[in-house]
């Protein structure tokens, strides 16, 4: 009688589907487990990618991959949004290694800039300050909106760090944590420009910066990323 049957025999009398499903989980739960293993091994939480002793966000914030990155945020947005998720800011030095790798590249993917690679080349649009002033009046809202062009995060696939960070120039300017020397003595800074390159018409860079705000300013693009210290324990 099939119920009582050797366990191991009783397989071959399950159906073509659903003896796929039961494959399906067993390499769901070998592939959770490898995750977590990695974590483990890493330091950093899911999302994270370590670079030296800190951990960054893989994308900018929220940190999901097809997610529209925030903007209109100032650095006092950012460094509340990263604290409320148990991460800080990242610090220039960070961003930049993050960016760089140890191969000191000017770009995230490398020595030379390369058109359509990442989201730098939109066309720029006419601003109305004063409205954006408003924030977060519904007209200011509004205007925001009409004025976004970030890309989803990772949807530019190759735009990507050596250690797996995307998005690291053009798309969302981002908040950091000033530890350089700058004209301006300001606590925070922006980096890697915007979807609509840097001020001035230069392509985004690496070492791109613009140190010319305060911690209160938000502006249509402005958005950040979080960062962390890499930890030797199980992250969860």
């Amino acid at each position: 009688m099939l119920e009582h049957a050797h366990p191991v025999r009783a397989v071959r009398f399950l159906s073509p589907v659903l003896a796929v499903a039961c494959v399906a989980v067993l390499l769901g739960e070998s592939g959770e487990a490898d995750a977590r293993a990695r974590r483990r091994r890493s330091g950093c939480p899911a999302g994270m990618v370590r670079v030296e002793a800190f951990c960054i966000d893989r994308f900018e914030a929220p940190n999901r991959k097809g997610a529209r990155p925030l903007a209109m945020q100032s650095a006092d947005d950012a460094a509340a949004w990263c604290e409320a998720h148990r991460k800080r800011l990242c610090t220039e030095d960070e961003w930049r290694g993050a960016c760089e790798s140890d191969e000191h590249r000017a770009y995230p993917y490398g020595a030379e800039h390369v058109d359509g690679r990442c989201n730098d080349d939109k066309p720029w649009r006419q601003v109305d300050e004063q409205v954006l002033g408003r924030w977060p009046a519904s007209d200011a809202q509004a205007h925001a909106k009409e004025l976004y062009q970030g890309a989803p995060s990772g949807s530019r696939r190759r735009c990507v760090s050596k250690g797996g960070v995307y998005d690291l120039t053009g798309n969302v300017e981002e908040w950091v944590v000033r530890t350089r020397e700058h004209p301006s003595d300001w606590p925070y800074l922006l980096a890697g420009c915007y979807w609509s390159g840097c001020y001035g018409g230069g392509k985004p860079t690496c070492r791109s910066t613009n140190s010319a705000h305060g911690p209160e300013f938000r502006f249509y693009e402005t958005g950040f990323r979080c960062c962390r210290d890499a930890g030797t324990g199980t992250q969860k």
